[in-house]
């Protein structure tokens, strides 16, 4: 009984003290607080807010005034909530508490005034500065002499003024609008300039006191003073809470339980602090990596993949990273990191890809990735063998996704301990590989967009230079037209075994030999008149190749692979055969004529698009013509400039630098494409490309050249209308048919023709006219002879080669279509085809 009174007051003492400590120990109300902090950050945002949107109104950036008005009507809500901010103190810090939100509040209403007056100001200002500066730039536009300098000079003045508002600038801006408001004879309205002059004084007088407006609210005191409310309210809250603190501290300072598990917690928190910290520095790795990609050349692309995986492993404490790429092409075979000194090689086998692919067990899979923290703990099976080999005992493998698809895989290991990996940590890893993911697509793409761009430069310069080639030719051919020509007459009148006509022979062979290098640059240019039809590849490469054996030397064999069977193609044979002799020409030479040449002929298709070395190609049947040769092969440089006419890498005297620019005309005029493999030293290989048809017999070659002569047939006097603007040229066609029996009438201009013909249509009875002139083109003139005389046959001359369309020429009454040089053989068949033909 003694020891319960003794108790009974020492519980209740125990008991009054406990209340009034849990009493004192309550804390001030959060809700409230966090309503006062938030009502003194919305001061202070949106007061910054007002001050940057008055900036951005005096600036013109601001459509309308509706912010200003949103930011005041924020500022006045935040005010109805401050008064709460007294409730956290007591005594004096209450006082100085009222009297600090009385401050905010008479600072905002004075801000609520400036911006009532800044908007009025500002919106005339702005008015006065749009008209000045349509008005000014629109006179000086239309002006001229005194007034239009007078204008520029009060522009220059105003610039200057509206960039510094100084009283200098200002008096300079009045003294030109002084001078400009003076009377002139000048066009330029007087109305007009008086609006000016009124607008700029307006600028003048405003544009001061709008500034002195923005200063004002810039330094507005309402945020100064809603800090300063916010630290002494924050004080009185901080003591308010530090009391409150130390009373709970003393109330469970009796319970040793109570300091036991706070020292739990604090443990706790150190934990955690460390992983937070260990986490923020995981973080900042990733977005490093992330950021040294930015910018970054496509060369060093490879490089900062590398050193993003090293940064990986030596942070992680792994002992190595790879990156296995199997989407997209990639010539290294992938990226891979070790640790230095470690146990495993530098590399690892590619068997990896098979087997993240193929994994199956689904207990060692979290967030879409392969996680094996311990691999001597995976059921016995092809997996645990799998990682047992490379001598891993953790693994984590993270897929690599771009636009939907996986491109690959992010592997990490550790050969000498085990790794256990945080949800969070898989999170940010598969970040990583993101961000590598992207770094590879992009230096692919990079890559793959460099070399469209080389071949479309080398596309356009072929091009070029074959329009060029293509002009030079049909000037050349003009001059051919004369030698050839004339020739011809010559050796007509000669005797045949004097030796002037051997000389004229020479001459006539020298022409043909040209004609045969005009004919090359034509096709290269792809002006040149082609008959494509449907051919057996097969046989006309076979004949091409029987050609070369003829011409090779003993020392050099032929062998072929003529795989092509009855497969066909659309194209000219004589052309293919050309491109067959060049190309196995230009092998022989680049091999001294010495060793072993092959040609080949297969058919083979691409199930999509093919870029290749010296055009694309689409998805498709292709016959592929290979020549392959053991010589001493082309560098890169080289390579570029193998199709460019006249370049040639043969001493002066030995080639033309026609050949394989002759084939390549030939080829893009069938549809094809090159691709050219070459390594100095190595040899070089040619693959020809041409789109393949249906199976079809195949067309019999006719050699008209070889032809029987066609017995040549006079003419009885009919007059003909030669029109050619080449002087010389028309003059060698009046004495060809001449000499033909026709009785020629040769104009050099299409005008001067086409009168003599309206003057008397039924004079003529054929005309012979040239395809390209000055004044009228050859179809505009024969167009309008048709107008005239509908049954007047036409022939059209031509020395570009081009193939015209059939339905131009039967709109323009033209009967036939005849290339120049002329020869009379051929003249004398034309116009007999259309004058006795009854």
């Amino acid at each position: 009984m003694k020891s319960l009174r003794i108790l009974a007051p020492i519980v209740a003492c125990l008991l009054i003290a406990l209340t009034y400590l849990l009493v004192q120990g309550t804390a001030p109300d959060a809700a409230r607080h966090e309503r006062t902090l938030d009502a003194l950050r919305t001061v202070i945002l949106y007061n910054a807010a007002l001050q940057r949107d008055v900036l951005r109104a005096r600036a013109g950036l601001l459509r309308s005034y509706d912010p200003l008005v949103r930011s005041i009507e924020n500022l006045d809500e935040a005010t109805q909530t401050l008064p709460a901010a007294r409730d956290a103190a007591s005594g004096e810090t209450r006082a100085d508490i009222d009297k600090r939100i009385a401050e905010v509040i008479a600072a905002i209403r004075d801000e609520e005034a400036l911006v009532e007056r800044f908007k009025s100001d500002n919106a005339l200002l702005q008015n006065s500065l749009n008209f000045f500066n349509y008005m000014s730039a629109r006179l000086t536009s239309e002006g001229d002499g005194l007034r239009a300098v007078e204008i520029g000079a009060l522009m220059v003045a105003m610039s200057r003024f509206i960039s510094d508002p100084q009283p200098d600038a200002a008096k300079a801006v009045t003294a030109a609008l002084d001078r400009l408001a003076r009377p002139s004879v000048d066009a330029v309205p007087a109305s007009d300039v008086l609006s000016l002059v009124s607008h700029g004084r307006l600028i003048v007088t405003r544009l001061p006191a709008v500034d002195d407006l923005v200063a004002r609210l810039q330094t507005a005191p309402t945020s100064e003073r809603a800090r300063a409310l916010q630290d002494v309210y924050l004080g009185a809250h901080g003591r308010a809470a530090a009391r409150a603190e130390l009373f709970q501290t003393l109330l469970y300072v009796a319970a040793l339980g109570l300091v036991g598990y706070v020292a739990y917690l604090f443990a706790r928190l150190r934990r955690n602090a460390r992983i937070l910290r260990e986490r923020l520095e995981f973080e900042g790795l990733i977005a490093s990596i992330s950021t040294q990609f930015i910018n970054l050349p496509r060369d060093r692309i490879r490089a900062g993949i590398s050193k993003g995986l090293a940064r990986l492993v030596e942070h992680a404490g792994l002992d190595g990273a790879q990156i296995f790429v199997s989407h997209i092409a990639d010539p290294s075979g992938g990226y891979f990191y070790r640790r230095p000194g470690g146990s495993r090689p530098a590399r690892l086998s590619k068997d990896m890809i098979e087997l993240a692919s193929r994994w199956t067990l689904a207990d060692h899979e979290r967030q879409g990735c392969i996680d094996v923290p311990r691999v001597g703990e995976l059921p016995e099976g092809r997996e645990k063998a799998s990682l047992q080999a490379h001598q891993f005992r953790s693994w984590l493998c993270i897929p690599m996704w771009h636009a939907g698809e996986r491109l690959g895989f992010l592997a990490l290991d550790t050969v000498t301990h085990e790794k256990h990996w945080a949800d969070d940590d898989i999170a940010l890893l598969r970040t990583a590989a993101e961000i590598f993911a992207n770094a590879i697509v992009r230096e692919h793409n990079e890559r793959e967009r460099e070399a469209l761009q080389a071949r479309l430069n080398q596309s356009q310069r072929l091009e070029a230079i074959g329009t060029l080639a293509g002009g030079i030719a049909h000037e050349f051919n003009n001059i051919l037209g004369a030698v050839l020509g004339y020739s011809e007459m010559a050796l007509a009148v000669l005797l045949k075994e004097s030796r002037a006509r051997r000389y004229v022979q020479q001459i006539m062979q020298a022409g043909r030999r040209a004609q045969d290098v005009t004919e090359q640059i034509l096709a290269f240019g792809r002006r040149h008149e082609r008959q494509h039809h449907a051919l057996r590849a097969e046989a006309v490469v076979a004949e091409a190749v029987d050609l070369l054996r003829a011409s090779f030397p003993a020392t050099l064999s032929v062998q072929t692979r003529l795989a092509a069977a009855d497969a066909a193609m659309m194209g000219d044979p004589t052309e293919l055969q050309q491109v067959v002799m060049n190309l196995g020409t230009n092998a022989a030479q680049a091999m001294n004529n010495r060793g072993a040449l092959e040609i080949g002929l297969d058919s083979t298709e691409f199930v999509e698009a093919r870029m290749l070395s010296h055009g694309n190609l689409p998805a498709g049947r292709y016959l592929r013509l290979a020549v392959r040769d053991t010589g001493s092969g082309m560098d890169q440089a080289t390579l570029e400039r193998i199709f460019e006419p006249f370049f040639t890498t043969k001493p002066a005297g030995q080639g033309t630098g026609l050949g394989l620019s002759t084939v390549h005309g030939i080829v893009i005029a069938h549809r094809g494409a090159v691709d050219v493999n070459s390594k100095p030293g190595e040899g070089t290989t040619f693959e020809i490309y041409f789109p393949q048809i249906e199976a079809a017999e195949a067309t019999q070659n006719e050699d008209e050249s070889d032809a029987a002569e066609v017995p040549v047939k006079h003419g009885n006097g009919e007059t003909i209308l030669v029109v050619d603007d080449d002087t010389p040229l028309m003059q060698l066609a009046e004495e060809m048919l001449a000499a033909l029996g026709y009785e020629p009438v040769g104009f050099d201009r299409s005008p001067a023709a086409l009168s003599a013909f309206r003057a008397d249509p039924e004079r003529f009875d054929l005309v012979l006219t040239d395809e390209v002139m000055p004044d009228i083109t050859g179809i505009e003139f024969s167009g309008r002879l048709h107008k005239i005389r509908p049954d007047l046959p036409v022939v059209l001359m031509t020395g570009y080669g081009r193939q015209l369309r059939s339905r131009q020429l039967t709109a323009a009454g033209i009967s036939e279509v005849i290339k120049k040089p002329l020869l009379s053989a051929a003249v004398a068949q034309c116009l007999a085809r259309h004058l006795h033909s009854g």
